[in-house]
């Protein structure tokens, strides 16, 4: 009996230091006196997150609920303070103007352990200064527009695959965009020919869907809150055999280009290559580091760009009459097309260019960005501050959503940006791409990728809906890339 009643006594006190635990967390916007969303045990303000909602509706509700009140308020990431930016010039002052208190975005990595993680979304302070200081003349516009004829060929194939499927003319469309995207980035960032349009189960393909360790609730809190033990514990994010991949992928490839003595800079892995013979040795990109960057392509741009694409030709499927003007243009461009595509042309593309941008801010493939205050910032105009160590999130999608930015945001409305109309909102009022210090590199290169494919579709199909198009749209609630759920199809019709 003793010992049955010193396990309850035991059992008790350990609920009770949990229950305590917990209550001082998600009391600590209470104790600060900061204007807060009430959370709920153990979730925070995360309730049916990954069931019934997606993390984007859940911080358009909060931030439509206390816009105006305040710059930011306290909202709880499970049992983890965040600091909700509301405001579109703290946004301003976080992102650009006073980046120095905003370094970091406070990303889980572990390099040592997990070589993949060495990217730059997930490196802060010295290592990602350091890296971004050495990568970043890559991604220069000269180095990008270079590659275009790679994104043609590529698009082709996917040309000829559509062709193929004829005359069954009812496409899923997010498996078609992700064949292209997976082609692309196979080939431009780890330089391996893509063949998923005529194999859709490549190894690479396979790797590029499973590399994500299977991730639960008591690893975000445990990576959220002890992100330093978790490195002594050598914790990784990724699968150990898409690692291997990966790794032995890049070595294979970086011995080729060595052996063949290749000199040009047609893709992001040849001037990755260079890198790893450069002079400095500050400069120079081991092996690990050179797969880091490449794998930093399927961690940042796939479903981004999977998401965007489906999108902009589901949203272009419901209005023929604008798919048609677009289809114009598209032609127009490029009669007489000998040469193939060139800057100039992807810019004169300027409706399809709008379609995209709506379709970013209508369906923003990432809900928000991240930052960590790295020390006290006193907010401008205000009596807050936001402490050391807090960490941030601007919720984009919610301000691309804003009524008073964009009226009857659920309208699909290209003429939102036009020339005009984008000088009249505030500069933090679009932020598909991110700014500042730490924006997406790749930027203009994930444009001319996505511009490229839908170019090509464009002129040679319309899309239209079937009676397995989900109107209105559903989304994927279980993936942080906004996606629609299951497959998306569309009739295909050659034009």
């Amino acid at each position: 009996m003793d010992l049955l009643q010193r396990l309850l006594y035991t059992a008790l006190s350990v609920a009770s230091i949990f229950y305590l635990i917990i209550k001082t967390s998600l009391s600590h916007w209470k104790r600060r006196g900061i204007l807060h969303e009430k959370p709920k045990f153990l979730v925070g303000n995360l309730g049916g997150v990954g069931g019934k909602r997606h993390i984007s509706s859940v911080l358009e509700q909060l931030y439509e609920k206390y816009k105006g009140q305040a710059p930011f308020i306290g909202c709880y990431a499970y049992l983890k303070p965040m600091v909700l930016v509301l405001d579109l010039e703290l946004a301003a002052n976080v992102l650009v103007q006073h980046t120095n208190y905003f370094k970091e975005r406070g990303v889980f990595g572990n390099a040592p352990h997990d070589p993949l993680s060495a990217n730059l979304l997930q490196q802060d302070g010295a290592d990602w200064e350091r890296l971004n200081s050495v990568v970043c003349p890559t991604f220069v516009e000269k180095n990008i527009i270079q590659m275009l004829p790679t994104l043609e060929k590529v698009a082709g194939a996917m040309h000829r695959s559509v062709k193929q499927s004829e005359p069954h003319n009812i496409i899923p469309i997010n498996k078609l965009v992700d064949c292209y995207n997976i082609d692309v980035i196979s080939t431009l960032a780890f330089g391996v020919s893509g063949e998923t349009f005529l194999n859709s189960d490549t190894e690479f393909r396979r790797m590029a869907r499973s590399y994500l360790k299977d991730f639960n609730i008591f690893r975000l809190y445990f990576l959220m809150y002890f992100p330093n033990v978790a490195r002594l514990l050598r914790y990784k994010n990724y699968e150990q055999a898409a690692t291997d991949y990966f790794l032995k992928l890049v070595r294979q490839k970086l011995f080729e280009l060595e052996w063949s003595r290749i000199d040009n800079r047609s893709s992001f892995f040849q001037m990755f290559a260079e890198l790893k013979r450069d002079r400095n040795p500050k400069r120079r990109l081991s092996d690990e580091e050179i797969a880091a960057q490449a794998f930093s392509f399927i961690l940042m741009g796939l479903e981004a760009c999977n998401s965007a694409m489906t999108f902009c030709l589901y949203e272009l499927a419901l209005q023929p009459e604008l798919q048609r003007r677009v289809r114009e243009e598209i032609c127009g461009v490029l009669k007489g097309n000998e040469n193939g595509m060139d800057k100039t042309k992807l810019e004169e593309m300027n409706l399809l260019k709008q379609c995209l941008y709506e379709t970013l801010r209508k369906h923003t493939p990432y809900a928000f960005l991240l930052r960590n205050t790295n020390k006290d910032y006193e907010v401008p105009n205000s009596i807050f501050m936001l402490r050391t160590d807090n960490h941030l999130v601007i919720p984009i999608a919610a301000i691309h959503r804003d009524p008073e930015l964009y009226p009857e945001p659920n309208k699909f409305d290209p003429e939102r940006f036009s020339k005009e109309n984008v000088q009249r909102r505030h500069p933090m009022a679009f932020l598909p791409f991110g700014v500042g210090r730490r924006y997406c590199l790749a930027q203009k290169f994930a444009e001319m990728q996505m511009l490229v494919g839908l170019a090509t579709l464009l002129r040679h199909y319309s899309f239209s809906p079937c009676r397995e198009t989900p109107i209105p749209l559903v989304y994927d609630n279980t993936r942080l890339v906004l996606a629609p759920k299951g497959e998306l199809r569309l009739a295909v019709q050659r034009v």
